[in-house]
């Protein structure tokens, strides 16, 4: 297996420059940024996954789509985000980057008359806490001068996923059509699909908030200290069904297909531990003494409720054995929602409404005269929807669009055939959460995922 160096140094790169912490005051609530669960193919498509199914891409978000895989398949991906802040006075930037997800995937008893199954297991992140604001707050006293909070947040939330997905495909039918002049066989199937995802939330969260007298000389800060400590179970699960019809002439094959896809995350809850502590302390630049402990609650145990979250979709793809003289496309469109106004918890809720997307998108897959590298594919998505947070009385609005490219890496007469369905996936996501609000926040999120394909595993071998 060769895979050109250039793509492991990227990756590299990307993982050891995006080491800053960004700053996102509406991580705040709840439990934090929810981070999107969208694997490499998907990102470049805007996330949508509930209706699109192929036999190289892992989609978490729709578990029957597992029954798709045709082969042994490793999914990692590295992402980078660019946020920048805006209020009518002021504007701030910062960045963050790192690993964002880890998956594999596998078919089996691919041997059963018109059954399948496949199967997937990963690590993603779930949510996290990016934040470092400061608040100053003038007094009446003259001697203690300005009050200032700083509030600090920072941790994330993962959950460790096994899913399996299984599919019924109907005996093929077949037509004799003349086109143009041409006998051609016009096949079609009708393909049922199921599956299901359990995972496990865990991970830690903490908020910090500092309050201070700058204003006064040699005076003490005040620390309060929230840990919160999550564990649970989830669950999701998947539909699907494809109308699929095959043109054959001669030794080539044109696909037709139609699919519709629908997932839901049921409401669910979680155990949540959480310990606060509340100190004086002597702050000298980015050390701090403790002087006093003022207050400590040990860990008590409750209950945090994540809502339920429902997509579905529609998408219809064109593509074609005749790479040379025909272009390929998937268009798909998709809606999801997440009813957030029922979300209850240890952290602070703040003020939350139902969160709902629209998307639409598209994947273009141009001809190509060279047999031995495939096609590369190109990638554009557009949304809009509503934020679960609401500020000041409004609804943030959240929309963007993202572009996406997909690089083979094993090409060439050197690479084992095996290999050849190797890619590289890249996206940029550019977008604003909070554009009618006083404070928007415009994100730009890239990253690369590397999807590495072995149609080799599990092969029996016979010794001669």
């Amino acid at each position: 297996m060769r895979f050109g160096r250039f793509y492991l140094l990227l990756l590299t790169f990307t993982i050891s420059t995006l080491s800053a912490q960004v700053n996102s005051p509406y991580s705040r609530y709840g439990l934090g940024n929810i981070f999107p669960t969208s694997f490499g193919a998907a990102n470049g498509l805007g996330g949508i996954s509930a209706a699109y199914f192929t036999p190289t891409n892992i989609n978490f978000q729709n578990p029957a789509s597992y029954s798709e895989l045709s082969f042994a398949t490793f999914d990692i991906g590295a992402y980078g985000n660019v946020v920048t802040l805006k209020s009518p006075d002021e504007q701030f930037t910062s960045g963050d980057g790192n690993l964002s997800y880890m998956a594999f995937g596998f078919p089996f008893l691919r041997k059963l008359r018109n059954h399948k199954f496949g199967l997937s297991f990963g690590l993603i992140p779930y949510s996290g806490f990016q934040y470092n604001i400061i608040e100053e707050v003038p007094t009446d006293d003259p001697q203690l001068g300005t009050i200032e909070y700083n509030y600090v947040g920072d941790g994330t939330l993962y959950q460790v996923y096994g899913g399996v997905g299984y599919k019924y495909q109907t005996d093929i039918k077949d037509t004799i059509k003349s086109v143009k002049g041409k006998m051609d066989t016009i096949s079609s199937a009708n393909i049922f699909s199921v599956g299901i995802n359990a995972s496990q939330l865990f991970g830690s969260l903490s908020s910090i908030t500092y309050a201070s007298f700058p204003d006064l000389f040699n005076s003490q800060t005040t620390k309060l200290t929230k840990d919160t400590h999550v564990n649970g179970s989830m669950f999701n699960y998947g539909i699907g069904y494809q109308k699929q019809y095959i043109r054959k002439h001669d030794t080539k094959r044109d696909y037709l297909v139609w699919r519709f896809g629908a997932s839901m995350s049921p409401e669910i809850s979680v155990k949540g531990d959480k310990s606060v502590t509340w100190t004086n302390v002597q702050k000298n630049g980015n050390y701090e003494f403790i002087t006093d402990t003022i207050y400590t609650q040990p860990d008590t145990s409750g209950n945090i409720l994540i809502p339920a979250t429902f997509q579905g979709g529609i998408s219809f793809s064109f593509f074609s054995t005749d790479t040379k003289e025909k272009n390929q496309f998937t268009l798909g469109a998709q809606y999801s929602t997440t009813q957030w106004s029922r979300y209850t918890g240890f952290q602070d809720a703040g003020n939350f409404g139902d969160s709902w997307r629209g998307t639409l998108a598209v994947e273009f897959i141009p001809k190509t005269t060279n047999d031995q590298r495939p096609a590369v594919a190109f990638r554009l998505a557009g949304y809009t929807g509503k934020s679960n947070l609401i500020v000041d009385g409004v609804q943030l609005n959240d929309a963007g669009i993202t572009l996406g490219s997909s690089i083979p890496l094993g090409f060439g007469k050197n690479v084992q055939p095996t290999f050849r369905n190797s890619r590289m996936n890249l996206f940029l996501n550019i977008g604003e959460r909070g554009g009618n609000a006083n404070i928007s926040e415009t994100y730009y999120n890239f990253g690369a995922g590397f999807t590495l394909v072995d149609s080799g595993w599990f092969k029996k071998f016979k010794l001669n």
